[in-house]
Order: C-alpha cells, then structure tokens, then sequence
C-alpha cells in the first residue's frame, strides 16, 4: 500500500480537473492504472460494514446466551435454597430441566430490551458508557416485566420473585465480565481495522481536520481517512495536514478508490456544480461506496441536522436537538416549575434583606424591570434586585457592567458577586419566560447590534434563557469575549441533559467567575 501511495503522489501537484464521466486519470507514467470498468468487482476480502454487521451479531448472540445462563442460575439457585439443599440423597447435584425454557426466554426478553435500546448498532459497538447504560435500564424493565407477569399469571413455583433477584445480580455480573472480555478482543488493531471504513477525502477543510482528529481518537468513529483529493477546481480550501497524503488528483478518483480499497467517499469542498456532486454521488452508489458530504451551510447546531422527507422530497436541516423531543422538554418544565416554587420560597427572606439594605444606601425603587429576550426572539421583562444607583444608564445608554463600575452600589458589588441580585428570576422562571438553566437573556437593543457581528449569535435562542447557564458557570457572562460565550451556548443547546442542567444549578454557587 506505501509503494501505491508514493506512486500516485509521485506524479506531481494535481491539476484543475472535471469529473466527467469518472474516467480513470490518464498518467501514462502511473504502472498498474486500474480501468474504470474493473473498479467495481474489487471488495477485498470482507466490506467492513459486513465485519461491523459480524461482530454486532457475535455480541447480540453472547449477550442472549450470557443472559440466558444467568437467569438459569438464578432460578436454580433459588431452586436449591428452597430445597435446603445443592445435591440430592444420591449425592448428585440437582439441577432442574423446567427451568431451560424458562431461562432461554427470559435471556431472549432481556436481549431484546438492548435491541431496543438501539445497543447494537454499528456506532454504539465500542460505546462502553452507552452499553452500561442500556444495560441498567434494560435490567430495571426486565426485572418490572417478569414481576408483572408473575402476578398476573399467579406463578407460584420456584419462589419466582426472590429468583428474578438472582437473575438481574448473576445478569449485571455475568454479562459485564462477558463484555468486558469482548472489549479487550475488538479493541485489537488488527480486529477494529476490518471494521473500520477506509475514507477518501474530496477537497480538506478545517472541519475535515477536526473529523480526523475525531476519528483517531474515539473508538466508536469505525473510519480511518487514508488519503485526500483536492476539488474538481484542482485546490484545496485549506491545506491538509503533512501527514494526509494526497493521493492525486480528482479525475483519477475511480482508480485511487480501487488501489487504495476505499470503502467510502466524504466531499469537504461542496463549491463544485450540483452535476460534479450528482456525478460523485452516482459513482458512490454504482461502486459500493459510501457517500458523504461535509455541509458548510449550517455553521452552528450541525449536531441536530436532519434529513426528513416530505413526499418523497428530502429535506435537510437543524431539526433533531435534544430539547425538540417532547419527553426532555416536559422534563426540564417539569424540573423548571418546581424548582421556581422552591427558589422562591427559598430565596424571599434573602430578597426583603437585600431589598431593605438597597432601599437604604438607595431609596428608591427595590427592583429593577429590564427588556430582555428568550426562547425565539421573544422579549420579556427580567426581574432583578436593583444592584446600581437610579438611571444608571441615562448617560451611557445599554452597556454591559464592568469591573469596579462606578454606578453599582455598595451593596450592589457583593449582591452581583454571589449573584444574589438574580434571586427574583424565579419568578421569571415559574411564569414560563425564562427556564433555571440556559443562556442569560440579553437586551434587544444590544442583540440587534451582536447578531450582525457575531456569526451564530442568535442560535443562542432556540430555548429559553436561563438564571444560570454553561458559559456562565465557565466566567463568559458580562464583558468576556462573546465568541466564547456563544460556543457555549452552542454547546449547552447540542449537549443538553437533565444532568448538565443540575449540573450547572450546582456549580453556579461556587463559580461565580466575572460575576461583577
């Protein structure tokens, strides 16, 4: 393979080249071409896809008979403690045959919940973390399924309810060992190369450096990029790294992906024609290769991007974030309203302190109202106690506070350290403007002028704003760079759980970073 590559490359810088139809490049000096015609009988040995397609099927079967086995056992073990004994008066040892049938379904059931849980596609084989988890969950239902079964058929025998104990305890220890053995063996270079797809790459950009950085270093990315090609336009928009050989140029695809057995094709440059992409996309199909394509038109939230189709016309855009599925969004509401309730029972002995101490350097109104914006755009008021002298901004119109601001008062400055002037936001929260945790709410007057300076800044309000939030609890509130305060955001929207929202609850008391 060393001496195909040097080859290739050795034909110097590639030139500007079309695409029609893929005919093989016509290096007279290259030994070897490859005609097009030939390129499509050429799988060596097993496709990768069908090796990942293997061993999902070899861990689907080991699990079932792992499960199996152990809910055998654990009814057996119930069977002999209810017996007071492991062998019979001829000193054997007893086992029962009735619970073999009993035990291969019950491992099929269990089996079938990680089926459901989508454990064995090809992107969650080496996703350890993921398969734990399926397996507590899937080990809960099982348990609560077979306990209902039992009394609702009024199965007496065996003492099932004790023995369903064993089952899930021998299950979870059982299986964990049984993976954890099979970890070891697909973590082999040699085992994880058959499965993974060797990638070609049609022009380089910086996402393309990231994807390969990714794919390096995350098991569960069963790719490998072995080479580049520039664009039909013969460039690249960005030079690849040294270590990324660029095989040749564009016309010469179809005998590169033949001599270099690629598996699949990822387009990086889509400033080519809509025919180039058609063209490149049919070669794919016709040869068995994978085909994908690196989008640049959706700069912020690509990890929600969706192909849906509306009457047999696909769509393609941000459609698929965490918090645009019904459950997570009843969840944080949920979470949103009760913990408004307690924040404010909570918090009201604390806001008649500060407000009396604020009424007294400053008499005058206790709260501010201010103009902020939320969840599509929409403005609210925000509440908050007053922390500055009256008309603060009359001078200055809507600026952000500073370090050692003139206008806060002495109060003010300890109140915005420990954020205590946030503590009326509850309420913002419980009448469903704002949420506990999400981006801070800005004013509109000062997104009018961001939007058109910082790209992506109003991705921000695809959800509500939020009294605390992952870039405030990382010091990126006030004036701080706003490009970092917007990556964020962007990545509280992609990432979001209900355990990084409580997460970001608890670490607001003990970060308060540029909280001035």
């Amino acid at each position: 393979m060393n001496a195909t590559l040097q080859s290739v490359t050795e034909g110097g810088p590639p030139g500007k080249a079309t695409l029609l139809p893929f005919a093989p490049s016509q290096d007279s000096g290259h030994k070897g071409s490859t005609q097009a015609g030939s390129v499509a009988a050429i799988p060596h040995g097993i496709p990768p896809r069908e090796q990942a397609y293997q061993i999902s099927a070899v861990l689907l079967i080991g699990d079932w008979l792992v499960a199996s086995l152990a809910t055998f056992l654990g009814l057996q073990i119930r069977e002999w403690q209810r017996l007071g004994s492991v062998f019979d008066e001829a000193h054997h040892l007893v086992l029962s045959p009735v619970l073999t049938p009993w035990s291969v379904i019950g491992g099929a059931g269990f089996t079938w919940l990680l089926v459901m849980f989508k454990t064995y596609e090809i992107a969650n084989i080496y996703r350890m973390q993921r398969w734990l988890k399926n397996l507590l969950r899937s080990a809960v239902l099982w348990s609560i399924g077979i306990w209902a079964y039992i009394g609702l058929f009024q199965v007496a025998d065996y003492s099932p309810r004790l023995g369903v104990v064993y089952c899930v305890g021998i299950i979870l220890s059982l299986t964990t060992l049984w993976r954890l053995v099979a970890f070891i063996f697909l973590i082999q270079p040699s085992v994880r190369e058959k499965a993974s797809s060797r990638v070609i790459v049609v022009g380089w950009n910086e996402k393309v450096t990231h994807l390969r950085k990714a794919m390096r270093q995350d098991l569960a990315q069963l790719g490998e990029i072995i080479g580049c090609v520039p664009s039909p336009n013969g460039r690249f928009v960005s030079k690849p790294p040294h270590e990324v050989a660029v095989l040749g140029s564009y016309a010469a695809l179809s005998r590169l992906a033949a001599e270099c057995s690629a598996n699949s094709i990822i387009l990086a440059d889509c400033s080519g024609s809509a025919q180039q992409i058609q063209l490149l996309a049919r070669f794919c199909q016709r040869e068995l290769l994978g085909f994908q394509i690196v989008p640049e038109y959706f700069p912020a939230l690509s990890s929600g991007l969706q192909v849906q189709s509306v009457s047999g016309v696909p769509l393609l855009g941000v459609s698929e974030l965490p918090l645009d599925r019904t459950i997570n969004r009843v969840i944080k509401k949920a979470v949103d309203l009760f913990g408004s309730i307690v924040g404010l029972i909570l918090s009201a002995p604390v806001i008649l302190l500060f407000g009396a101490i604020v009424f007294i350097e400053s008499p005058g109104p206790i709260f501010y109202w201010q103009r902020r914006t939320s969840r599509g755009g929409r403005t609210f008021n925000i509440c908050k106690i007053r922390s500055m002298r009256l008309n603060a901004e009359s001078d200055t119109g809507a600026v952000w506070c500073k370090k050692e601001d003139a206008r806060r008062l002495r109060i003010g400055a300890f109140m915005r350290r420990y954020n205590i002037d946030e503590l009326p936001q509850f309420w913002n929260v419980f009448t469903g403007d704002m949420s506990l945790v999400g981006p801070r709410p800005e004013r509109p007057e000062l997104i009018e002028k961001f939007k058109g300076e910082i790209p992506n800044y109003n991705a921000r309000h695809e959800v509500r704003a939020g009294i605390t939030g992952w870039a405030q609890i990382h010091g990126l509130r006030g004036d701080t760079d706003l490009s970092k305060r917007i990556e964020a955001d962007l990545y509280y929207l992609e990432n979001w759980s209900v355990m990084l929202d409580f997460y970001c609850m608890a670490a607001t008391f003990f970060r308060n970073k540029n909280a001035h």
